[in-house]
């Protein structure tokens, strides 16, 4: 174990003797653990798996109990991510001023990468830190046990092959077959199988609380920590002076439980709550609608994708992100805007929209939770879980698209930017071996491009039979085939929809597809694109929410039914930038806010046109025809900017925001036989519509220097 004046260097659990690295090019590696979704961990029947939940949940609650002082304690590497803003493993410290940013520096907070592409890579040696603790702490507890020979090699077993799990957010959960946190994140007691002793344990899933207490034994609150150790607090993030988030105050987490009724004089919930109901109510409300209520005799035949699945089906749809670029980060450059239509669906940005659904937004309806903050989001045993399944979805991207690797050079720009980092550079604060030269042995994201070198695989990953060569290694093209056929399975998309509405004998296909699409089996796809600037509010995270229903041109009417929201984009902050004095706050953020550094999202159209075309609780719109849906769109779609703890925000607030709307055509992959599986759906020919947002604050409109309708010769989008 690392001392604190001493690096420790990151690597993976040790791996099983009877692991073999077999990769010719995607990462193949028999024997290795696996990663699992945390609902096969528990509850289970199964003996080894009840050993390693056992040992997990109390090398957790170990883990959460390290005093704040110590480098390898819970709340210094929960810390890394944002506050307290302190140097961690004798690193260079988190840059305060543009000026000292160097290769690989955080651009949003702590050491922490948002909007650049090396966000998926930073967090794939920090979830490893996480993981190789919680073992640390496995054995540590066994030895405590002294058991006998037989049972410590038992226990020790079923360490050595236990691996972080994660959480599956775009899949719904069995427990309750909805779209929801696990079940164990609803339990504050949970059941463990010790050798000895009682089976029924406090859940530390369930929350963190501050490990340094008062004179009462009570937890401090986590901006007042005991003398001697002032340097570990946590401030309040007051990005808006106007409307501070109370984090100093917080002596645990809370998931949608931070309330106020006066303003912000007096807060509830300062202590953690969990409010895991309300939690789950907003997981679950980005489900989409089944057009036809309870009762209604088609209603049990449809089971609607959730929003989450839908867009990771369309992440990993075939073009849909052909970069590393676009598929990594929500970063946007300008002069992408002529090649990429789809390409704004971001692993970066989807996680973005987990973290404020799980921790909560307004103190007025549901409550604020630290997981939609970034400065705090790490002290949530959820962010953990989280991020584990944020590295599983870049696994999966990889075995897909190995071949994309940083392959798109960045475009000569013609104004001041933010350089994307190489992937040979430092991923700071993490260091490769223990003892090493603590401002270099850093990580990197080629270090970390493979993940079986790790010791760590995903359940999901594991090859069929099928696709195993007589020598033990890779069909990599079978292999391919079978996991598009997987995400498709998993993850049920447009194509789903599209497919009950069609060979629903009552819907006229022709009538509400269009003729050409009916005759080939095809839909009219419609998606938001939308670009933002994130440090438009200071800093302070803020949501884009759209609106589709109502009167015709009355936005009033549109926000009144909570149905009519169709999903949203997060700008996930909570760091200022800073302002170059050296006084604090985000470097590369400040640096990103100067150079006009914006990002990019997308919200899919398509269901929701479909199932209000179907509904009759919307008059005004019968089929998804272009030309019905584009004036319907002109008439009833609107968006409005909501900034955490609550309350809307003037759109004058952010001028360089840009929403526009795209048609183009999806379409199921053929197949040559009936019995071969159904891969996921292809997009392509997105052309951008005008009249949905023109005339409207933020709107794309047709004379737009770049995308206007003069100016399509230029344009060159992969789909």
């Amino acid at each position: 174990m690392s001392r604190n004046d001493e690096t420790y260097g990151i690597s993976g659990i040790p791996p099983p003797q009877d692991a073999k690295l077999k990769t010719v090019t995607i990462p193949y590696a028999p024997g290795m653990p696996f990663r699992l979704e945390i609902s096969k961990l528990f509850p289970s029947d199964d003996p080894l798996i009840r050993k390693q939940w056992t040992l997990f949940i109390l090398a957790l609650e170990k883990f959460m109990a390290l005093p704040v002082d110590q480098k390898l304690s819970y709340f210094q590497i929960a810390g890394i991510h944002g506050y307290p803003e302190t140097p961690w493993d004798n690193a260079d410290p988190p840059p305060q001023d543009p000026s000292n940013a160097g290769p690989g520096d955080d651009p949003f907070g702590g050491y922490c990468p948002h909007n650049i592409i090396s966000f998926p890579t930073w967090h794939r040696p920090y979830v490893l830190l996480f993981e190789k603790r919680i073992w640390w702490h496995m054995k540590q507890i066994i030895d405590h046990w002294k058991l006998d020979a037989s049972e410590a090699r038992e226990w020790n077993r079923a360490a050595d092959l236990w691996r972080l799990p994660y959480w599956d957010w775009a899949r719904r959960q069995t427990y309750n077959m909805e779209f929801s946190l696990p079940y164990v994140l609803t339990l504050d007691i949970v059941t463990i199988y010790p050798p000895t002793g009682d089976t029924k344990h406090p859940n530390p899933l369930w929350g963190f609380q501050n490990p340094e207490k008062g004179s009462d034994g009570k937890p401090l609150p986590m901006g007042q920590m005991p003398p001697g150790k002032e340097k570990w607090n946590i401030r309040d993030d007051d990005s808006d002076p106007s409307q501070k988030l109370p984090w100093s105050q917080c002596s645990g987490v809370s998931r949608h439980g931070l309330t106020t009724k006066d303003g912000g004089k007096t807060y509830i919930g300062l202590k953690g709550i969990n409010n895991f109901q309300v939690a789950n109510a907003s997981i679950n409300d980005v489900s989409w609608y089944n057009p036809y209520p309870q009762g209604h005799p088609d209603s049990k035949k449809w089971t609607p994708p959730g929003t989450f699945a839908d867009a990771i089906n369309r992440m990993f749809s075939p073009l849909y992100n052909s970069t590393w670029g676009t598929f990594a980060s929500t970063k946007w450059w300008a002069e992408s805007q002529k090649s990429i239509s789809t390409g704004y669906m971001s692993l970066e940005y989807v996680h973005n929209n987990v973290h404020n659904v799980c921790g909560g937004v307004s103190f007025e309806d549901g409550g604020v939770g630290h997981m939609s903050d970034v400065p705090v989001a790490a002290f949530d045993p959820l962010f953990w879980l989280h991020h584990c399944n944020v590295d599983r979805l870049l696994s999966i991207w990889q075995a897909l698209n190995w071949q994309a690797w940083w392959d798109t050079p960045e475009p000569p720009h013609s104004g001041p930017t933010v350089p994307d980092p190489k992937p040979t550079d430092p991923l700071k604060p993490f260091h490769t071996i223990d003892g090493g030269n603590p401002r270099e042995d850093y990580w990197t994201s080629e270090m970390a491009r493979d993940w079986t070198k790790l010791n760590y695989q995903y359940d999901d990953l594991a090859p069929h039979p099928r696709a195993i060569l007589p020598n033990g290694k890779l069909n990599e093209a079978q292999y391919k085939a079978d996991l598009s056929a997987y995400i498709q399975a998993t993850y049920p998309s447009t194509l789903e929809y599209f497919h009950q509405v069609y060979r629903d004998s009552q819907v006229p296909n022709e009538g509400f597809f269009g003729a050409h699409n009916a005759e080939r089996e095809t839909w009219n796809d419609y998606l938001i694109n939308v670009v933002y600037d994130r440090y438009a509010l200071g800093g302070r995270s803020y949501a884009i929410e759209f609106w589709l229903g109502g009167a015709p041109d009355d936005p009033n009417s549109t926000f009144t039914f909570r149905e009519n929201r169709i999903g949203q984009v997060y700008a996930f902050g909570g760091l200022a930038p800073s302002s170059g004095s050296g006084s604090g706050g985000c470097a590369n953020c400040g640096a990103q806010r100067d150079a006009k550094v914006l990002s990019r999202a997308q919200v899919p159209l398509t269901i929701p046109v479909m199932s209000q075309a179907l509904s009759d609780s919307y008059a005004h719109i019968q089929s998804t025809r272009r030309d019905a849906v584009e004036d319907y769109l002109a008439k009833h779609l609107h968006w409005k900017y909501v900034q955490i703890g609550g309350g809307e925000r003037p759109a004058d607030e952010f001028p360089d925001t840009q929403v526009s709307v795209w048609c183009g055509t999806g379409k199921r992959q053929p197949v040559d036989s009936s019995d071969q599986p159904v891969y996921q759906p292809v997009y392509s020919s997105y052309q951008p519509v005008y009249a949905p947002t023109e005339g409207k604050r933020g709107g794309l409109t047709q004379h737009d220097a770049t995308l206007g309708s003069g100016n399509s010769q230029h344009w060159n989008f992969r789909t």
